[in-house]
């Protein structure tokens, strides 16, 4: 019975060593904003963020500033709320699968939900940021316990041609 056991024991460990990356891989992973600038500014190259909220955030609230740009493609249109059927082609247009992606948004919701689409288009190494630009609220409901202003990264509201979404 030991032996059954033991060998039942080693297939289940093999089964979950070959099917668990595959499981875990349909569901991004999230990367706080310190993270995710210092993963950009180590490989700038094949590192990029992409900036998932309407373009009035984007432009009235601010956007990371890195050397590699970041662009705007906002997940939904304000204030329909509709989803921009666009979303991952654009995302293609301008970044290759094999690139890491990650994903930012005003606290991480729509972060996620982007990063999940990219998954599933065939993108290889995506990440949303869990804190993204804004971040948590504070008990007063402001936006001041973390993310990427609160972290002090820089940031512009200036908009530069072939990063602002058309």
């Amino acid at each position: 019975m030991k032996i059954i056991c033991k060998v039942f024991l080693n297939a289940f460990l093999l089964l979950l060593i070959f099917v668990a990356p595959a499981i875990a891989g349909s569901a991004p992973a999230g990367i706080d904003s310190v993270n995710a600038y210092n993963m950009v500014t180590a490989s700038p190259e094949n590192t990029f963020i992409v900036d998932v909220r309407t373009r009035a955030e984007y432009h009235f609230v601010g956007h990371p500033e890195l050397p590699n740009g970041v662009p705007n493609i906002p997940l939904k249109f304000y204030p329909s709320w509709e989803m921009n059927k666009d979303f991952v082609g654009k995302v293609s247009e301008r970044y290759k699968k094999e690139d890491t992606i990650i994903t930012i948004c005003r606290s991480g919701k729509r972060a996620k939900v982007a990063a999940k689409l990219l998954i599933d288009a065939g993108f290889e190494s995506v990440y949303y940021m869990t804190d993204s630009f804004e971040g948590s609220k504070d008990e007063k409901g402001h936006r001041t316990v973390d993310g990427w202003k609160v972290n002090g990264l820089p940031y512009t509201y200036e908009l530069k041609e072939g990063l602002v979404y058309k």
